[in-house]
């Protein structure tokens, strides 16, 4: 095995050395200085090394804006220098390629993919960039406003095939909703276009200040940078505190260990499967966390006399949910989770949240595999037993396709989470 492994990693050093050679050889034909077109390279190479935060967890780079600056900066006869900015490409990848094969990220199949769709999304971005400005050669030229145009243009088109790239690989390699990981990959728009956003600030502001253009673009993203930075930190707090929540009827004997969990990560995986928002989805994730959170009100001796049923127990829980504004709509799910789907002789509620419906299925299975002692298949006929009345037939058939692809752990963590 080792050897085997050996022999990959020297054919991978070979394609990438390839690569720089195609580069090298290439450079005697760009009117380009040689040396320019060389650091360029290193900076397409360093620019994918550094990764910046992002929701979906699609590999951004500050790649992204070395590259979004180089049609702006290497031209010739007042067009873009198309064959430096080939040449300069190539040699970039390749010593991103050499690079990450050293620090060993990930495998080499994986690798080549990701290659492959970061050559594929910066030639679109070229080619379209340098198609546009031809088209509007003339126009504005005083303000740059074919320039302009062309970025903007050509940004927009590169960002779409890289999210539709990345969502095509990554449904190859996970049971889930193409659809979810389109949406997911969207909600990175912001941060794509802050870097895009910085290397045509850099561009445009390199002839008049030269040197000093990397500060005056450095300066606005690294506010941005550390503004993604704290949003991912307070949200993974956020997530951390309601794990911790939901502990509590756990503790205190009122729930089964590791039911919340187990139930929030499966409702998350039904829901990636049918193809939710992300936005959804994370308030579904804590919603089924939080979906036993009523039963801490169970200790007090008054209730217990005056008796009670599910529906009240997610009604004290909604309430308690409800304190915090920010979970207005997952207290709402909460509420609902224990309503059916439709009852005997009436047709099904088109008001309940389809977000209760997975909550209500999520835990039912739980219980059944997790605290009776059922197999997986007993637990999916007791969700399809009750598939007429109590649950929704499009989640058990979607919770079916997830228990059947084992993407489960089993250990309360969704493996594609939003």
């Amino acid at each position: 095995m080792a050897d085997l492994t050996g022999r990959r990693n020297v054919r991978s050093f070979g394609w990438g050395l390839l690569a720089l050679a195609v580069s090298a050889w290439l450079l005697r034909y760009p009117p380009v200085a040689p040396q320019a077109i060389a650091g360029w390279g290193v900076l397409i190479a360093t620019g994918l090394l550094v990764n910046v935060p992002a929701n979906s967890g699609n590999r951004l780079s500050l790649g992204f804006a070395v590259v979004a600056a180089m049609p702006l900066l290497l031209r010739q006869g007042g067009g873009v220098d198309m064959e430096a900015v080939l040449v300069t490409m190539i040699l970039g990848l390749g010593l991103a390629w050499i690079a990450r094969l050293i620090r060993q990220e990930g495998g080499r199949f994986l690798l080549a993919a990701e290659m492959a769709r970061r050559g594929l999304g910066m030639l679109l971005y070229l080619s379209v960039f340098a198609v546009v400005e031809a088209l509007l050669e003339g126009w504005a030229t005083e303000l740059r406003g074919a320039e302009l145009a062309a970025f903007m243009v050509a940004g927009a088109s590169w960002f779409v095939l890289d999210t539709w790239l990345w969502a095509s690989l990554t449904y190859g390699r996970r049971v889930v909703s193409r659809r979810y990981l389109w949406l997911l990959a969207i909600s990175d728009w912001m941060v794509a276009l802050s870097l895009m956003a910085t290397g045509a600030l850099f561009a445009f502001s390199w002839r008049p200040l030269g040197p000093w253009a990397v500060l005056v673009a450095a300066v606005p993203y690294s506010f941005a940078h550390a503004g993604v930075h704290r949003y991912h930190m307070a949200r993974r707090t956020y997530r951390q505190t309601i794990r911790a929540l939901a502990r509590i009827p756990e503790v205190a004997g009122l729930s089964g260990d590791g039911h919340a969990e187990r139930t929030a990560e499966l409702a998350v995986l039904t829901s990636q499967e049918m193809g939710l928002g992300p936005d959804l989805v994370s308030q579904i994730e804590y919603a089924a966390l939080m979906h036993d959170i009523g039963r801490i009100t169970l200790n007090e001796p008054t209730i217990l006399r005056m008796g009670f049923t599910d529906e009240d127990i997610a009604g004290w829980g909604a309430d308690i949910v409800a304190e915090a504004p920010y979970l207005s709509r997952v207290a709402t799910f909460v509420r609902h989770q224990h309503q059916p789907y439709r009852r005997p002789g009436e047709h099904s509620d088109p008001d309940l949240p389809i977000a209760s419906k997975i909550i209500r299925a999520a835990s039912a299975y739980d219980h059944a595999v997790g605290e009776l002692g059922f197999s997986a298949l007993e637990g999916l006929e007791t969700l399809h037993r009750g598939a007429a009345y109590d649950f929704d037939p499009d989640v058990v058939a979607a919770m079916r396709r997830v228990v059947a692809a084992g993407t489960v752990s089993g250990e309360g963590r969704s493996r594609l989470r939003p």
